[in-house]
């Protein structure tokens, strides 16, 4: 990983695209017009405070890389303060997030395929945290920090609360943290945190993408989702649960319903009875399969029936060639034919 000191031209800061509890996210561009995201501290925090939540985050990041992930560049250093913080250079997601897909007036709601295919590959991103060496917790998995690339891939994003196992009982982020709504109830002291936590955040997420309802809704009751939607799932009452602003396919009402029984599990106030998130990837990469076998038989198909169609369609073009030597000024021809041309 680059990092370099100072950034004289080279990292331009334009606009304002996100605000959290930790630092303000803008976009910038780089040298040659490449745009990336940098994320600055907030003023506030204490220089000491914030330079050690700044260096664990990057030595998160910098541990990490993957398709699913939002990925470190590099550090820059501010050139604006007197302080010179350091800033994160991330890789620049321009399709927004999970959270405004879902909840914004102004989004077209995803079809039931690509909210199945969402879905796993925000549990892939879980899994290749819990399967780092040594195995790292998000602590913040919420659709706000699920951000949508180029090709409208889902990246999870935002480290700033991550923890690595190794290091559980010695920094002080180890305190329970997240987002309101999205936190494991069970995550009530630093002994009690584990991947599962992130297993309960992630079943939060699959209900949110499931009904397109906000996690937390004072207008609603109840207002959390997971009270609201776990006594209907039990009570076989799945049809309530899903977006009505999108009909669901036939095709699709058993890989839907599966997809909440996973949800509840997810959520289970009792931790041992949900699933790690490998058996969560497992099962939606199952599902995922299931949506690929209509898409592949359609494809092959197409690729016998258009040679076919191409070859009875063909235009077959001829030549008219006339032999001079025989040509009579007659009706007929030497060999008692009408026919004037040889073809």
């Amino acid at each position: 990983m680059k990092t370099s000191k100072r950034r004289p031209k080279a990292l331009l800061l334009t606009s304002l695209i996100g605000k959290g509890s930790h630092g303000c996210v803008y976009k910038g561009t780089l040298r040659g017009g490449k745009q990336v995201a940098v994320k600055k501290p907030l003023e506030k925090l204490q220089e000491l405070e914030q330079d050690s939540k700044l260096d664990h985050e990057i030595d998160i990041l910098a541990s990490l890389h993957g398709n699913h992930l939002v990925n470190l560049l590099g550090v820059s250093h501010s050139s604006v303060d007197h302080n010179k913080h350091k800033l994160l250079v991330m890789e620049f997601m321009p399709n927004g997030s999970l959270h405004d897909l879902l909840h914004s007036s102004h989004s077209c709601p995803p079809s039931w395929p690509r909210r199945v295919i969402m879905a796993l590959q925000i549990a892939q991103a879980v899994l290749s945290l819990h399967e780092a060496a040594p195995a790292i917790s998000h602590r913040d998995v919420k659709s706000a920090n699920i951000l949508f690339d180029r090709h409208w891939n889902a990246r999870l994003a935002d480290f700033s609360l991550a923890v690595r196992d190794d290091t559980l009982w010695t920094l002080e982020p180890t305190r329970p943290a997240g987002t309101f709504g999205y936190l494991d109830p069970w995550y009530t002291t630093p002994e009690k945190l584990s991947p599962k936590n992130d297993v309960f955040s992630f079943g939060v997420v699959l209900l949110e993408i499931l009904s397109s309802r906000k996690v937390m809704d004072v207008a609603c009751h109840p207002a959390s989702i997971v009270a609201w939607a776990v006594p209907l799932i039990r009570a076989r009452r799945e049809v309530e649960v899903y977006d009505g602003r999108m009909k669901l396919p036939q095709y699709m009402e058993g890989m839907i319903k599966h997809l909440l029984y996973i949800s509840m599990r997810c959520v289970s106030s009792k931790e041992k009875r949900r699933p790690t998130m490998a058996e969560v990837a497992g099962e939606l990469q199952g599902l995922a399969g299931k949506l690929w076998c209509p898409i592949w038989a359609c494809r092959r198909m197409y690729a016998c029936f258009y040679p076919w169609r191409r070859w009875a369609k063909r235009k077959v073009s001829t030549t008219k060639i006339v032999c001079k030597d025989h040509l009579f000024d007659g009706n007929g021809d030497e060999d008692g034919d009408d026919s004037d041309d040889i073809y």
